[in-house]
């Protein structure tokens, strides 16, 4: 580290790398007239001759300000820089220790190859008998167990683990996240590990984001591990407790991340062991657990933690009072909205006006009725006319039957989902529809404390690097990218920005006609959107131009397609309009979904 002096301020230049020099000098034109001056700071790499400058304004008169190593952004850029390159390194040297046991497990598929059905079940009773004498299970006979998976999968589905894959079965086997590109066959990967852990008489979770791929995994996937003689359970919204515990029990259990929070605080409301349902009786659970899609679920949606409430009845008139006056207090003049942290804050005239409207001395009294003080019914009532918007935080249930949660990341309504603290009331207020009672909070718990559990946790995702350092910290998972099988063939073009959402639109239009969308030859084109309002206003631009389009978004109407939807989002000449990862991590298969298209079809002539 090498210290000089600017105008009287001491400014420390960290250098990121050992070959560096840093200067760190007024800029030679200063204008003493204005009293405003600019320095540089320049490094210079003596061992690769390469220089870098960059220029900061300075103040003369308080030469401390603006020129700080932190307000320079020095020191952020050379900590995340310095991260990235140490994780780098490390990342390769590991894969490179990986790659030798790959060549042991490729070894060993001549010889599996040649074992019957029966001799390849027995292999899974040999295992778990070598597990029980104390053999290690990061030793010998993860290699031959990976080996067995293997050619079962070939067996059995027709799928052949790759080389890179073998990869990602043993990161995930060591509790690191996997960062494997999209179409990689991540879910393959996870029956490598699951199978393996399994095997030491705990259960293997494989957690998704939704019921529908739970149940495509486990009808796929299952396959695999039934046939080496391994019980497979899936967890679905509606099941009994019988259901679920009967499920639990199994050796690998495909299960949704809400299902299984929900399911450990319903254990931990239990009144015996008898009534709990998950593995052991205990409200507990540990062994091995793998995350799809991880940085949705570990870093997304937990920053939501699940709540368990009991309904008391709501003090609906209050709820319409405040929604009233809400309607008339005006931004800036009564409050201020704080977007990014979704808050609302009154100032004083905004306390005052209300409490002279309300005819009360103050907003935070408890009333006589104890129905409770105005102010959180205020406060939720701005919120729901400033912060939640229909159809894109939230839409009306048919009938006017309440409130549904939009799932911002699925676009999906979050079936029996409440905001709490009365401002799902608030918004019911608004809507001008019946409000509901209101929700006591009995039981909580957060994803973060969830997941730690897990003796052995892993992930798997497209996108995890760059929420590596907050994986590492928060649930000391190390994220791991994974090579492609083949170089990547996707073309990746750059951003376009548009002015107004209109004109954004149109150009969207343009190309979905270009590309063919809509005519039988054309490209199968698939568009993303982040709310169902405007899914379905670039639903109707295309209509315009004569263009059929296949909607999928958080509307309940659509979710018995949803499916068959994705399934043939591939057929040529298909416009496919969906909001923000709708359906995510289903397969869309270039050309269509043959099964699909049978199951139409025979369901087609049945009905006519």
């Amino acid at each position: 580290m090498v210290l000089f002096s600017l105008t009287g301020a001491a400014i420390a230049a960290l250098l990121s790398a050992p070959n560096s020099v840093a200067y760190l000098a007024p800029q030679l034109s200063n204008s003493v007239a204005t009293g405003k001056s600019r320095a540089f700071l320049a490094t210079y790499n003596t061992k690769t001759s390469s220089s870098s400058l960059a220029f900061h304004n300075v103040d003369n008169n308080n030469p401390t300000q603006g020129i700080s190593a932190l307000t320079m952004g020095f020191m952020e850029e050379f900590m995340t820089g310095r991260d990235d390159q140490t994780r780098k390194a490390a990342n390769e040297k590991y894969l490179a220790e990986l790659q030798k046991r790959v060549e042991r497990i490729n070894e060993l598929e001549a010889s599996i190859e040649e074992l019957g059905d029966d001799e390849m079940v027995a292999k899974t009773e040999e295992f778990r008998k070598r597990l029980a004498k104390g053999e290690d299970i990061n030793g010998q006979i993860l290699e031959e167990a990976f080996a067995v998976v293997r050619e079962a999968a070939w067996r059995v589905i027709e799928q052949r683990h790759y080389d890179v894959q073998l990869l990602g079965g043993l990161i995930l086997h060591d509790g690191r996240l996997a960062e494997m590109a999209t179409g990689e066959g991540k879910t393959l990967v996870s029956t490598l590990p699951c199978y393996l852990n399994a095997l030491s008489g705990k259960t293997s979770f494989v957690i998704t984001v939704n019921d529908y791929l739970a149940r495509r995994d486990m009808e796929k996937m299952g396959q695999v591990h039934r046939y080496l003689g391994l019980t497979v359970g899936l967890i679905q919204a509606g099941m009994n407790e019988e259901e679920r515990k009967k499920a639990y029990a199994c050796d690998v259990v495909y299960v949704t991340n809400s299902e299984l929070g929900f399911d450990y605080l319903r254990d931990h409301l239990a009144l015996s062991p008898a009534q709990t349902v998950l593995p052991g009786n205990t409200g507990e659970f540990d062994g091995f657990c793998v995350v799809d899609e991880a940085d949705s679920v570990l870093i997304d949606e937990a920053r939501t933690p699940l709540i368990i409430s009991k309904q008391v009845p709501a003090p609906a008139n209050k709820y319409r009072a405040a929604n009233t006056l809400a309607e008339n207090l005006k931004e800036v003049v009564h409050y201020t909205v704080d977007l990014k942290n979704k808050n609302v804050i009154l100032n004083e005239r905004g306390y005052k006006d209300c409490e002279k409207a309300l005819g009360v001395q103050s907003l935070f009294e408890e009333p006589a009725d104890a129905s409770g003080a105005w102010a959180p019914f205020i406060i939720n009532a701005v919120k729901a006319k400033e912060l939640f918007n229909k159809d894109i935080e939230y839409t009306v249930l048919p009938d006017n039957k309440g409130v549904g949660i939009i799932d911002s990341f699925t676009g999906r309504v979050l079936d029996g989902r409440r905001w709490s603290d009365g401002l799902h009331q608030s918004i019911e207020a608004k809507e001008g529809i019946e409000v509901s009672e209101q929700s006591k909070v009995i039981a909580k718990v957060t994803y973060q404390a969830l997941f730690r559990q897990f003796s052995r946790l892993s992930g798997m995702t497209g996108t995890a690097m760059t929420d590596a350092a907050e994986l590492e910290f928060t649930y000391n998972l190390k994220v791991t990218p994974v090579p492609t099988a083949l170089p990547i063939a996707r073309r990746d073009y750059p951003d376009v920005a548009f002015r107004t959402r209109e004109a954004a639109n149109k150009a969207l239009v343009k190309e979905v006609v270009a590309a063919g969308g809509g005519s039988p030859e054309g490209r199968p084109c698939l568009i993303g959107t982040t709310s169902v309002m405007q899914s379905e206003s670039i639903v109707k631009a295309l209509a315009e131009e004569g263009i059929k389009t296949e909607l999928l978004n958080a509307l309940p109407e659509n979710a018995a397609r949803e499916s068959e939807i994705v399934a043939q989002a591939g057929r040529p000449g298909v416009v496919t309009v969906a909001t923000n990862m709708a359906g995510r991590g289903t397969d869309i298969l270039l050309g269509g979904c043959p099964s699909t298209m049978a199951r139409l079809k025979t369901r087609a002539v049945l009905f006519d």
